[in-house]
């Protein structure tokens, strides 16, 4: 006799992890929602469409109001246990610089996590995406067993624990939840006890501990050499867009006479695309040709983060490129450096290490005669 109860339980499965995770976890469709930084003089910003939207903190103060639904097991009673506290962690891998309608859940990526298990409540949050769970616990010696997952239901997860200098490591010893997702995640590296943080910590870990830290300034200085302007959006759709194009990634791109683009060794070549991942990663275009007004463009999903722009060795703009404008899902905008002598002149993209979000740079725009209209 045929059985499908295999394929029954793969939709109940489906159906109830949906449901539970929709009451748990916010979508991850919602842009980052800082606020640009106050512009300068001389610097004109176009209005942004860009929504108001939770902040990275009302992210994890929203799950810290969350308790698991007991899926299969009980809610166990709310003891504190030997690993109970709040972690933080790195991930030196690449971040995760695009969105998804049904990314895979607890998919390793670079950037911040942060982790607390609290009186039977586990809680996972990634910064760069903002997407988050939590799921009971139990600890038996040096045994934690996790359940109640909304996006593994019917999964049992164990694992062998230690706490030491370098805070928790986990090692699992049996979970397939997400494919084995869930336990790549939480074993593939020490989490930093936020408790007893090293004087060397990573200054990334130590805001991981407290999400409303800033780790610089993020206001630009005010520039009265040059003239910016930030539009929103995507400049080539503008009534007057920049006439030339030297996309951000030199190898795969367009060139144009007189543009010469480099960047850093560690950003990443997307097709025609650069993304800025690293500290102190950068973007730069050489011109010795004479234009009138130069631009950035950035773009990307809503995950994209800090950046500043120098011209000619001076900063002139700084903010949050996910914050410039929004077209159906798409973040960003351009901006325009107009005002100077004609001459060589260098424009440099760099990231701002403010966060573990990346910045996506689509291109360096040019007008010889004017520049880009709405």
């Amino acid at each position: 006799m045929i059985s499908f109860r295999p394929k029954l339980v793969w939709w109940i499965r489906l159906v109830v992890g949906a449901g539970a995770l929709a009451g748990a976890c916010a979508p991850l469709s919602a842009p980052a929602g800082e606020t640009v930084p106050p512009a300068s003089p001389n610097v004109t910003a176009a209005p942004s469409s860009a929504s108001s939207t939770p902040t990275r903190q009302d992210a994890w103060q929203a799950i810290l109001a969350q308790t698991p639904v007991s899926l299969t097991t009980p809610q166990p009673p709310p003891f504190e246990t030997a690993i109970d506290g709040l972690y933080a962690r790195v991930d030196p891998a690449w971040p995760q610089w695009w969105s998804c309608l049904r990314c895979a859940d607890y998919r390793p990526a670079g950037g911040l996590w942060r982790l607390q298990f609290d009186r039977g409540v586990m809680r996972i949050y990634y910064e760069v995406t903002q997407w988050r769970s939590l799921a009971s616990y139990t600890v038996e010696g040096n045994r934690l067993r996790l359940f109640n997952d909304p996006y593994c239901p019917y999964d049992v997860g164990e694992y062998a624990y230690s706490l030491g200098e370098e805070g928790l490591q986990l090692e699992a010893i049996d979970d397939i939840c997400s494919f084995d997702l869930r336990s790549r995640t939480l074993s593939s590296q020490p989490w930093a006890s936020c408790a007893d943080l090293a004087a060397d910590a990573d200054p990334h870990v130590v805001r991981g501990c407290d999400l409303a830290a800033a780790l610089g300034p993020t206001s630009a200085p005010p520039v009265a050499s040059v003239d910016i302007r930030v539009l929103s959006g995507d400049s080539r759709k503008l009534s007057v867009p920049p006439e030339l194009y030297a996309d951000g990634n030199a190898d795969n791109g367009r060139p144009v006479e007189g543009v010469v683009v480099a960047s850093s060794p560690e950003s990443i070549p997307y097709g025609r695309y650069r993304v800025l991942w690293a500290r102190q990663d950068w973007l730069l275009a050489n011109v010795d040709r004479p234009f009138t007004s130069m631009g950035v463009q950035f773009l990307g999903s809503y995950v994209i983060g800090w950046a500043r722009i120098l011209f000619d060795g001076e900063e002139v703009w700084r903010g949050d490129t996910s914050t410039l404008g929004e077209d159906k899902g798409i973040f960003g905008g351009y901006v325009e450096i107009s005002g100077f002598a004609p001459g060589p002149h260098t424009i440099r993209v760099e990231r701002l290490d403010l966060d573990t979000r990346p910045v996506v740079v689509l291109f360096f725009g040019f007008n010889p005669q004017g520049g880009v209209e709405e």
